[in-house]
């Protein structure tokens, strides 16, 4: 099925999981693509204009990875965030 490489099959058959760490390892490697493709750009623009004038790679082609910020951590799960969620879609537990 389109990028991810799944059949329908697959994709109406898998857990959220199962989708979610697909995805994952599809955006990974799409990361890893661009990483190959900045460096290779990087290489043939400091052979023509050479490294002084070029600078360090991150000057030449920032990139979302290069920048140090914090990723934003997903708050463990409590009785009371669980009670919300299920409230918020009216899912009533027995």
């Amino acid at each position: 099925m389109g990028k991810l490489g799944w059949t329908a099959y697959d994709y109406y058959t898998s857990l959220p999981i199962e989708f979610y760490a697909a995805f994952e390892g599809y955006q990974e490697r799409q990361k890893e693509k661009s990483f190959v493709i900045r460096f290779a750009a990087f290489r043939i623009a400091e052979s023509m204009v050479g490294t002084k004038a070029l600078g360090d790679i991150n000057k030449f082609w920032p990139m979302e990875a290069d920048d140090k910020k914090e990723v934003k951590k997903v708050e463990p799960m409590t009785k009371e965030r669980y009670n919300e969620i299920m409230a918020r879609h009216n899912i009533k537990v027995k």
